[in-house]
This record gives C-alpha cells, sequence and structure tokens, in this order.
C-alpha cells in the first residue's frame, strides 16, 4: 500500500507542477500597497508580458501625493512565482541623481486569483488583480482611481479576485443544511458552507439568495409549515449576523409538500428535514 501512494504521489507532482508552469499570467494587473488592516498607499497598474518564464513590460506608479513613476521591468515566472526588476529610465543630464530601482517578487494565489507580494513587511504588502483597463505608458496620472477602496475592502474581506468570482459562481454546489427532530438549531458544521454562500453573494452585487425551508411529514401540516418557516428564519439571521444584508436574502418555506425523499423511513425523513439555497 505505501509504494501505491508513493507511486501516486510521483505521477501526481510533476502534473502539479506542469499545470503551475502552464498557467498564464500575461496581461494587465493594477492593485495597490495595502497597509495594516485599513490603509492603503501607492497605486500600482502593471502590463506584463511572459514568454518562456520571462517577463517584460511596464509598471506604474502612483503615489499618495501623485507623483507617477513610470519603468520598463524586466523578470521571471517560476511556477506561480514572479520575480520583477525596474529598469533606469534614460536620462539627457548626467547631473541627474540615479533613480532607486525597486526589485518586487509575487506569488500567484491560486485560489483567489490575486498577486500578492512576498518579503514584504508584516504590515504592508503590494496586493494586485488583472484586469482590462485603460493602461497609458505616459507619465501622467491614473484616469480612475475610484475602485481602490471597495478592491481593499473587497480583499480584506476574503473575497477573491474579479476573474475567479465567476469561475466559483460557476462551479458553486450548495449543500442543504439539515436539522434535528422539531429544531432549528444550526450545528456548527455547517457554518463553513454558509460562509462559503455569504462569500459568493458578497462576491457579485446583482446576486440575491432564497432560502426555503422543509420539515418531514411527522406533525400537523400547519406545525410543519411554521417549523420549515423558523428553520429558514434561523439561516437568514446567520447570514444576516455574518455581514449579509438582508435585502439580498429572499425567505420561502414548504412545510412537509417538497420532500426530496420517503417520510416512511427515518433516513428519509433526515433529509426532508433541511434548508434548500437558490441563487436568484
Amino acid at each position: 500500500m505505501k509504494l501505491i501512494i508513493f507511486l501516486t504521489l510521483l505521477c501526481i507532482l510533476p502534473m502539479q507542477k506542469c499545470l503551475t508552469a502552464q498557467l498564464k499570467l500575461s496581461g494587465k494587473w493594477k492593485g495597490a500597497e495595502l497597509i495594516d488592516s485599513s490603509s492603503t498607499g501607492n497605486i500600482y497598474a502593471l502590463e506584463i508580458k511572459i514568454i518562456g518564464g520571462l517577463l517584460e513590460g511596464v509598471m506604474k506608479t502612483q503615489s499618495t501625493e501623485g507623483v507617477v513613476t513610470v519603468k520598463k521591468i524586466i523578470g521571471n515566472k517560476n511556477y506561480i512565482n514572479i520575480n520583477i526588476k525596474e529598469l533606469s529610465s534614460p536620462s539627457k543630464s548626467r547631473k541627474k541623481k540615479p533613480i532607486d530601482n525597486k526589485q518586487f517578487q509575487f506569488k500567484y494565489n491560486l485560489k483567489t486569483g490575486y498577486l500578492e507580494e512576498v518579503n514584504s513587511s508584516e504590515t504592508t504588502k503590494i496586493v494586485l488583480y488583472r484586469s482590462e483597463f485603460s493602461f497609458s505608458h505616459k507619465n501622467k496620472p491614473l484616469k480612475n482611481i475610484f475602485w481602490v477602496p471597495s478592491f481593499a475592502r473587497e480583499y480584506r474581506a476574503g473575497l477573491s479576485s474579479p476573474e475567479k468570482r465567476l469561475e466559483e459562481l460557476k462551479s458553486f454546489v450548495f449543500t442543504p443544511i439539515y436539522f434535528d427532530v422539531d429544531d432549528s438549531f444550526i450545528h456548527t458544521k455547517y457554518h463553513a458552507p454558509l460562509k462559503e454562500i455569504i462569500k459568493i453573494i458578497k462576491s457579485h452585487s446583482d446576486l440575491r439568495i432564497q432560502v426555503t425551508g422543509h420539515t418531514d411529514s411527522d406533525g400537523a401540516d400547519s406545525y410543519n409549515h411554521s417549523l420549515s418557516k423558523r428553520r429558514a428564519q434561523s439561516i437568514i439571521s446567520f447570514f444576516t449576523d455574518s455581514g449579509l444584508r438582508r435585502d439580498r436574502i429572499v425567505i420561502d418555506f414548504k412545510g412537509e409538500k417538497k420532500p426530496v425523499d420517503s417520510n416512511e423511513t427515518a433516513t428519509g425523513k433526515s433529509k426532508n428535514r433541511r434548508v434548500d439555497f437558490t441563487f436568484i
């Protein structure tokens, strides 16, 4: 058995390296320095092209005072790691002091889709996301920086990059929340999947969630109708307590009318005591 596991790992690891090596990171990226838990610093815009692991492009930096610097950059990509070095801008005057050329190290977060600076200080790091925007190589201020506060807020809230959010929505699979007999208490094992639902909804401003409560067939119809409502309301309370706005949630409750399994067995009943979800 140990030999089989070892041979399997030998097959999987090269495949994983191959997939990350083929990861396409060319394109336009923008972001900012995130300072502590609330502030932002310089704004960054990159246009990069990566061929055969070698990188070249342009980096534009805009300071908090509005000072803009545009530099050519070179570097390399190794799996999900990117190294970038600024090149000196040509100067006609020998009297000018040489400009400090910086080096940066970034790591692509496969889960969230952000380029995140590594070897940075504990309180400050540059975070970038890929985006289609008008990138000017001229030494002029960025035309639009209104996206910076929302970008910083969403990153700190744990939301993925814009291009990853569509992938997450397309591949998302709901997990029904099941309840004990005659109860509307949410067990802690369901907290994680419920928070994933919240993340998806917050990632899409036009998305809402429908919460539908159900029961098994034990008890009177009127009681089960009320119980299914309490179950749905308990989920809604979890959502709102976790920061999801109430106007993004729609409640529904069906009592015992929409079973997914037989009410003739204990197993079937346990599957019917649930709350289901639908994006709307």
